[in-house]
């Protein structure tokens, strides 16, 4: 198994919050968001936790709806 980063550390810590339910973690987890660091992966771990605890997530966007149709993309957005 490959080492975690320090980052996946935090996060994995904030996951084990959430589960724990550790009433800082929402704050700890929006704390975090903040990060410019953070990919796209770790951005919507979190803002999946704040939805585990029945938060907001904010900004929080829907995939587009393409169906296989190119154009139905370009329309949507």
């Amino acid at each position: 198994m490959a080492d975690l980063t320090p980052m996946d550390q935090t996060i994995q810590s904030l996951a084990n919050a959430v589960e724990n339910a550790d009433p800082m973690a929402s704050k700890r987890i929006k704390q975090l968001l903040d990060n410019p660091n953070l990919s796209f992966n770790q951005m919507r771990y979190l803002e999946g936790l704040l939805l585990v605890l029945g938060e907001s997530p904010g900004e929080l966007e829907d995939a587009p709806d393409i169906d296989n149709d190119p154009e139905e993309y370009w329309e949507e957005y």
